[in-house]
């Protein structure tokens, strides 16, 4: 059967009785090298690694400070005991090891209780960083794949079915976010569009966002009219808890140019006519939440044209903060459909993103950001 590895310690003195009896002292722990100088201590840390070095500070062919500075150079996980016999100056000495970046200073003779102890300290504060940088690692891989995975749930592509173009984004503040739309052709050739927002972003907010999408997703499965999904999607989102909520927009585009729809507390979309007039659909009921009614919620209709545009979003657009603070605001999103209704709906969608970063000037974004663009061809 084999045995773990040892921990090895690296002891660097010119001193032979000092090599010796930190030798005696580490040796039943760990595997111990000794070196009377800098060379042979380079030598020997190009040769195998070391997790502690004890070094004097002192040294016929060098100086340990400089050791120091070239071991946490080349294998900076390895720490340094700094270590001098001299009393002179203690407190310039301290500040020097402190500035070479050593783990510790001694000063000779020391007890040899205290030699093992410091030793076993630092071993085992250097266990407990790499199991932090482990779980960090994993953590990091996790949060990756929930990121691949929630972007998949988004569409990949430009929607064009009976007369509608629909295209979107999503950008997160995080690696998960709290938004999310989608984009569905149904078997009655309508075509469902629904953008949300639940309050926060990162990993919570992401986990909300996923459950409030399988409630939606069931309810329009069903039925994907706005009058049935409303009132099944008010009683299956009892899983908000205390101050969690969301914001939603969801309608049916209809073959014949009509949409119905509902607005859950969200965003005003806004609706760019080609005679030039840009009109909000106003919200038609409250948050979605499990401490407030909905019953007040309703379901509205509008005919666009053909040629007319819809804007869906969320608050994370219009509300990116440039380096003094102030919005984007929601004038510079009706503004920016007002001149591009010549462009087509992939470029405008990018060129809209271009004009929100170009605000932001390389601030980072506070929240989660989704745009969508319908329209009527």
């Amino acid at each position: 059967m084999s045995h773990p590895e040892r921990d090895r310690i690296l002891v660097v003195d010119d001193d032979a009785g000092m090599r010796r009896m930190a030798q005696r002292v580490l040796a039943k722990l760990y595997d111990v090298v000794t070196a009377d100088g800098v060379t042979t201590a380079l030598k020997q840390l190009g040769e195998r690694h070391f997790h502690v070095a004890l070094v004097d500070v002192q040294l016929l062919d060098g100086d340990g400070y400089s050791l120091c500075h070239q071991i946490l150079g080349s294998s900076p996980e390895t720490d340094v005991i700094l270590m001098t016999g001299s009393l002179s100056e203690p407190d310039e000495k301290l500040h020097r090891s402190l500035e070479e970046g050593a783990f510790y200073f001694l000063f000779k003779p020391f007890d040899r209780r205290v030699l093992r102890a410091l030793v076993s300290r630092c071993l085992q504060l250097q266990q407990e960083r790499r199991a932090k940088e482990k779980y960090a690692r994993e953590l990091a891989e996790d949060l990756e794949k929930a990121r691949a995975f929630q972007q998949s749930l988004m569409p990949q592509e430009a929607v064009r079915e009976a007369g509608w173009l629909l295209e979107g984004r999503f950008q997160p503040c995080d690696a998960l976010g709290g938004d999310f739309y989608f984009t569905l052709v149904h078997s009655d050739a309508s075509i469902v569009v629904a953008v949300a927002d639940v309050v926060g972003h990162g990993v919570a907010a992401a986990m909300y966002c996923g459950m409030l999408r399988s409630v939606l997703d069931a309810a329009r499965r069903r039925h994907p009219d706005p009058a049935e999904v409303l009132p099944e999607l008010t009683s299956g989102i009892d899983f908000f808890e205390g101050s969690r909520y969301a914001s939603l927009f969801y309608g049916q585009l209809l073959p014949d140019g009509k949409l119905r729809y509902f607005n859950a507390g969200h965003p005003p979309a806004l609706w760019w006519q080609t005679n030039g007039k840009v009109t909000e659909l106003e919200t038609t009921g409250l948050i979605l939440t499990s401490i407030l009614p909905q019953e007040g919620t309703e379901v509205k209709e509008v005919e666009l044209s053909p040629g007319d545009r819809l804007l869906v979003f969320t608050d994370g657009i219009y509300e990116a903060l440039d380096p003094s603070g102030r919005e984007f605001e929601r004038e510079n999103l009706a503004r920016f459909l007002e001149q591009s209704g010549d462009v087509p709906v992939s470029e405008a969608l990018d060129q809209l993103l271009e004009r929100v970063r170009a605000h932001c000037a390389g601030r980072p974004v506070d929240d989660d950001a989704t745009v969508l663009l319908i329209e009527r061809e």
